[in-house]
């Protein structure tokens, strides 16, 4: 089996801005709610590419092929990665909202995810994006 890349602190930040963005529809407050309603609404953002993600290991086969249907094209997921790293690096809101929701490697993490999806995107390739619990 392959060795995946893991993000800096294991992503835990990203995965914590995944799921709450994914759940910003459902009325919830929180301020990973609230950077990515202003990723989509200030920065223009489509935030469809964060929507694309599931637990890594399957324990049955519906786990198995709901990861299968988790994978997009690498220029999509790198244009909205793009999008958040210049969101929090540049917009002080951005910031603040990334810190009060507790996710304060956030940047870092993103800016490794930008570097691991720069050759896929260039090729044209489709990625998955997953997770370990």
């Amino acid at each position: 089996m392959r060795e995946l890349p893991e993000l800096p602190g294991g992503g835990a930040a990203f995965v914590a801005f995944l799921s709450f963005a994914l759940a910003r529809g459902l009325g919830g407050q929180h301020p990973l709610i609230a950077l990515a309603e202003h990723l989509r609404r200030e920065h223009r953002l489509r935030l469809g590419p964060f929507e694309r993600f599931y637990e890594g290991v399957p324990e049955d086969e519906e786990d198995t092929a709901l990861l299968e249907r988790m994978w997009q094209p690498a220029a999509e997921l790198e244009e909205a990665v793009n999008g958040l790293a210049a969101c929090l690096e540049r917009d002080e809101l951005g910031r603040a909202l990334a810190e009060r929701g507790a996710a304060p490697g956030l940047l870092a993490e993103v800016a490794a995810l930008r570097e691991l999806l720069r050759e896929p995107a260039a090729r044209g390739a489709r990625v998955r994006l997953s997770y370990e619990l």
